[in-house]
């Protein structure tokens, strides 16, 4: 796979996914989880391109998944972006060939994007902006871990692409 054609396809990737996600993966739920897809794809583009591209394709990401989801617009933003920065240290501090990298950058980004969102939603609540009660600590039990299960195994199977992007090119 190309470096360069990856670099400039995430933001219609993001696109596409940000669609599923919110609306035909919402349908096929495993144990009442559903798969991250923009999650994934903004924890491959910091591993690959560094946390700085990874922030616009999570800035770009979080607003497609709060316009089809309905959600509070700019929170999944904000809460992917987050991901991001912490992705984003696997990318030329470890590397991402090792394939505890991708999984350890896929688990954190997860629990990172999980309490940066519910928190989000807990300040707005406070608020009065929105109406989102979550309970947190239950969330984080019964939904973030099944969630970044979930994550985990699809990593797994998106390692051996990820190890195809070659490194040496820079853009």
């Amino acid at each position: 796979m190309n470096r360069g054609a990856l670099y400039y396809a995430m933001i219609p990737l993001l696109g596409i996914a940000a669609l599923l996600q919110t609306t035909a993966l919402a349908r096929i739920k495993l144990y009442g989880v559903k798969p991250d897809l923009v999650l994934l794809l903004v924890v491959i583009g910091a591993l690959v391109y560094g946390s700085r591209s990874a922030l616009i394709w999570a800035f770009l990401g979080g607003l497609g998944m709060d316009i089809f989801s309905g959600g509070p617009m700019g929170s999944s933003s904000l809460a992917l972006m987050a991901a991001a920065l912490v992705a984003g240290i696997g990318h030329r501090t470890l590397s991402r060939f090792n394939v505890l990298v991708p999984l350890a950058a896929t688990a954190v980004a997860t629990l990172t994007y999980a309490v940066a969102y519910l928190g989000l939603l807990t300040v707005l609540q406070y608020f009065r902006v929105t109406y989102h009660q979550v309970p947190f600590l239950p969330t984080l039990q019964n939904v973030v871990v099944p969630a970044m299960l979930y994550n985990l195994a699809l990593m797994v199977a998106l390692i051996p692409l990820l190890n195809r992007i070659p490194e040496s090119q820079d853009l």
